[in-house]
């Protein structure tokens, strides 16, 4: 079974200040504080986080960050799984957790695993992050879990994924997406519109979409640059685009 996240890093660690404190993370973060307390600015607010409380940071939000009393916490470094079937898009800042009881009883057996390193308990810490992220998930959408369907069992179509995901910041051409995959562009449109109901323009515009949507919520770069930054010609062009499927312009939605 494939899981929408994997785990690149999960550790218990001691701090009397972050080795780093003003950038990005280079992977999703989840931090369990045991002991002590820090303070984190995102998107201009702080947040004081104290020991058991959890905090998602993710890898599109600059953040500073200053420990105020020595920590004592337990992180997992995280990232999307490309081969999984569906995504979830998860929260982050401070996570209050409806079911504290589950969520603590998760990162407890968790942090009992942090030490081996065979392929039993390394499934079985993803399935305990799973568990967790999928309970941030819920309570931020008590209406039914919507799960995003972004990738597929066509092998053909994930190789496509994975070309348009490495190049999004460019130009992106067809014919280039089937040269590098061994297709053809009547064979691929197929497959994209039976597998994910889109053709493969329309699923290179949902991405770039979605990436303009996280640097305008996490990041300060202006409409032009992250117009650039998604691979889109100009900003007269990715603002009428983000408005058509958006509802509204990339300086009201940051806004």
């Amino acid at each position: 079974m494939q899981f929408p996240f994997k785990i690149i890093e999960s550790n218990y660690s001691t701090r009397s200040e972050f080795h780093v404190t003003d950038g990005y993370q280079p992977t999703h973060a989840l931090f369990y504080l045991k002991k002590g307390s820090f303070v984190i600015e995102t998107n201009g607010i702080k947040e004081k986080v104290s020991a058991g409380d959890c905090y998602i940071l993710p890898d599109y939000i600059h953040y500073h960050r200053n420990v105020i009393e020595p920590i004592e916490f337990v992180y997992v470094k995280f990232t999307g799984n490309n081969v999984c079937p569906y995504k979830i898009e998860i929260p982050f800042g401070k996570i209050n957790f409806t079911d504290k009881q589950r969520f603590v009883s998760n990162i407890t057996n968790l942090e009992n695993l942090l030490s081996r390193d065979d392929a039993i308990s390394t499934g079985y810490r993803e399935h305990l992050l799973l568990d967790i992220l999928f309970q941030i998930y819920s309570q931020s959408h008590p209406k039914g879990n919507n799960y995003e369907e972004t990738t597929c069992s066509d092998t053909l179509v994930n190789s496509a994924i994975a070309y348009i995901d490495e190049n999004l910041s460019g130009k992106i051409l067809i014919e280039q997406i089937c040269h590098s995959i061994g297709t053809n562009a009547s064979t691929l449109n197929f497959k994209f519109r039976r597998e994910l109901n889109l053709s493969v323009l329309q699923y290179i515009t949902e991405q770039r979409i979605k990436k303009a949507r996280k640097l305008l919520i996490g990041t300060s770069y202006s409409i032009s640059e992250i117009a650039e930054r998604c691979g889109f010609e100009n900003m007269y062009y990715f603002s009428n685009k983000f408005k058509k499927i958006q509802g509204v312009s990339p300086s009201n939605y940051r806004r």
